[in-house]
């Protein structure tokens, strides 16, 4: 027997067994339908609906709740529970069960991929009593509830359907848009013509520090940080070592940047050699100048400052994300003579970087440094964007402040309601 028909016949066993215990004197529920949740995203939910039965109660009996099985398979998916009745208490003490409208129930935890079988039983117990689940078994009644069920009601080859697009992210999606097309149009007009960023001094000293080292003879050292790859910070001091490796790689200059993580070492290295082709002089590059040192926080502080107490280069960059290391770094650079320059996003780090350093690049200063220093159109472009993204943002907000203002004092209340449904996507 093939798979299929072993589970259809064993879908169709269990309803006849269910049948079989089922008494006919007590009405199952009407109008059972069961479908796709059109709230759940992700294709995993059910909703079942149903209206109480269409026949009263036998005398002596009352309607207590449901009992509701989900099979897939031919096995069942879920233990069988029981739904308390919606407002069935409230409808025998308040109101007639006559005015009870659909009750539903929502299945969770199913495979977008499958069909299933749903059952839904009617539970009667005696005036009086409730349905108690028992201890040993909560898909079950206790011997004390004296529960009857009804023959089920049966739903077959329902599947769980999932959703694209979720209507209350509708702001977001927007937004999303309005940025891409801002960068797109500004990216279009940095390809013309080269647009205006604000001057950063730390950045423009890069050039002064790379014309020092070259005078002097002596390396630069680059410090990427202490983070990992996968860290914004980290990424932008990458941008900036492929900035300062070209200009250096036509002068001949080594820079020398120790690593904590080896992933960062070996990306480094590909920047390097990268700009050192572009600059047309690949046998002056030298790998063993971009080197992995330890993983180890204070050991790799130690060693850099040996390095720089060693080598006394005529600058030190500190670019990415630091920690209490950052004040021993750069006090040695300074012992060492050297101009420093350093950049990170790390607030509580800044204050010893500006007291130690040259030059600090402050936040998101790190960002644009990669735009700044290479003039690149898409980068540009992000940097563009991004200003104008938070002008727009900063509109919404100061425009939300005076609705608010003029709703709290009497004026405009529905306007203010209405501009934060749209925000919610409402």
């Amino acid at each position: 027997m093939t798979p299929l028909r072993l589970a259809f016949a064993v879908v169709v066993g269990m309803a006849l067994a269910s049948m079989a215990l089922a008494d006919p004197r007590f009405a199952p529920p009407s109008n059972v339908t069961v479908a796709a949740d059109p709230g759940d995203l992700e294709g995993s939910k059910l909703l079942a609906k149903w209206a109480p039965p269409a026949q009263p109660a036998p005398a002596g009996f009352q309607l207590s709740g449901y009992r509701l099985i989900t099979t897939h398979a031919g096995r069942p998916f879920t233990e069988p529970e029981f739904v308390p009745p919606a407002d069935i208490q409230d409808a025998a003490d308040l109101l007639p069960l006559d005015k009870v409208k659909n009750n539903e129930s929502t299945i969770q935890g199913l495979e977008p991929s499958r069909k299933y079988t749903v059952s839904l039983e009617a539970v009667y117990t005696p005036v009086g009593q409730k349905l108690i689940a028992s201890a040993d078994e909560p898909s079950e009644p206790s011997a004390e509830s004296q529960a009857h069920f009804s023959p089920p009601a049966m739903v077959t080859g329902v599947q769980p359907v999932g959703h694209f697009y979720d209507p209350k992210n509708s702001a977001v999606l927007i937004g999303v848009l309005l940025y891409g097309l801002i960068v797109v149009i500004v990216w279009t007009k940095a390809r013309q013509r080269d647009l205006y960023i604000r001057p950063i001094p730390g950045l423009r000293a890069v050039d002064d520090a790379i014309g020092r080292a070259t005078e002097m003879g002596k390396p630069i050292v680059y410090v990427a940080g202490l983070g990992g790859v996968g860290q914004i910070p980290t990424i932008a001091a990458m941008l900036i070592l492929g900035h300062l490796s070209r200009r250096t790689a036509a002068y001949a200059t080594r820079v020398l940047a120790p690593c904590q993580d080896p992933l960062v070492m070996s990306i480094e290295r590909e920047i390097v050699r990268e700009a050192y082709l572009e600059a047309g002089r690949p046998e002056a590059f030298r790998p063993d100048d971009i080197f992995f040192v330890t993983d180890s926080q204070f050991g790799y502080v130690a060693a850099v400052d040996g390095i720089i107490m060693r080598e006394r280069p005529a600058a030190c960059f500190y670019m990415g994300q630091f920690y209490a290391e950052a004040l021993i770094l750069a006090e040695t650079g300074n012992m060492a003579g050297s101009v420093q320059i350093a950049g990170t996003d790390s607030d509580t780090q800044l204050p010893f970087f500006i007291t130690s350093c040259d030059y600090t690049l402050m936040g998101e200063e790190l960002y644009a440094a990669g735009a700044y220093l290479s003039r690149h159109p898409l980068l540009v472009a992000q940097l563009k964007g991004q200003d104008i993204g938070k002008s727009v943002l900063a509109a919404i907000l100061a425009l939300g402040v005076a609705f608010a203002t003029f709703a709290a004092f009497g004026h405009g209340a529905v306007l203010f309601e209405a501009f934060k449904n749209s925000l919610a996507g409402k």
